[in-house]
């Protein structure tokens, strides 16, 4: 053990600690957001219509899960959704009934990253189209950065969602003539 008089030296060789600035690329230090919901079906018809165009899928369903056992008397249904099975789940909901209807109250939402404007706007259609309410239609929230582009909506449940691109309009546009196309494949800065 060492007292005061002993000096200890980190070997030049030892890479210094992770920290947020120089975590590896590709890092997400969140692994999953988990909430209750009241019911199993709305959710899954809700869920899968609004994450789909931001690139996000079904990639556990208990129900269609064979070890999952429909007979054992605490069975949560559970939905998980994530851009492929490799990564799991990123959002999973809880059939969890009418203990599900007191969302997080005034300042708390969940916000998604879209990879274009358009998939702005189809995730608030999808959501008004699938049981959930209008809460800011698609457009730049100028008051958050000139390319801050989101649209807000609340679930079944009452739980609050934004969707945002922060990517430069050009960078939504495949040939740069406003017609909306393909996604470049390099991410424009963001501005905040």
């Amino acid at each position: 053990m060492p007292n005061s008089t002993t000096s200890i030296s980190l070997s030049p060789q030892q890479p210094p600690p992770q920290t947020t600035q120089n975590q590896p690329n590709g890092h997400n230090p969140l692994s999953h957001i988990s909430f209750g919901v009241r019911s199993y079906t709305t959710s899954k018809t809700f869920y899968t219509a609004v994450l789909q165009p931001l690139g996000l899928h079904l990639v556990f369903d208990s129900e269609s899960d064979p070890t999952t056992s429909k007979k054992k008397n605490n069975h949560i249904r559970t939905l998980g959704y994530g851009p492929n099975k490799e990564d799991n789940e990123l959002i999973n909901l809880f059939e969890v009934g009418q203990e599900a209807t007191q969302p997080p109250g005034p300042g708390f939402h969940l916000a998604l990253n879209a990879p274009t404007r358009l998939a702005v706007v189809e995730f608030h259609a999808a959501a008004v189209q699938n049981g959930g309410l209008d809460n800011g239609l698609p457009g730049v929230r100028g008051e958050y950065g000139e390319n801050y582009f989101a649209a807000f909506v609340v679930d079944p449940d009452g739980h609050r969602l934004e969707v945002v691109c922060k990517r430069r309009i050009a960078a939504d546009y495949s040939d740069g003539d406003e017609t909306p196309g393909a996604a470049k494949t390099e991410t424009a800065p963001e501005t905040r």
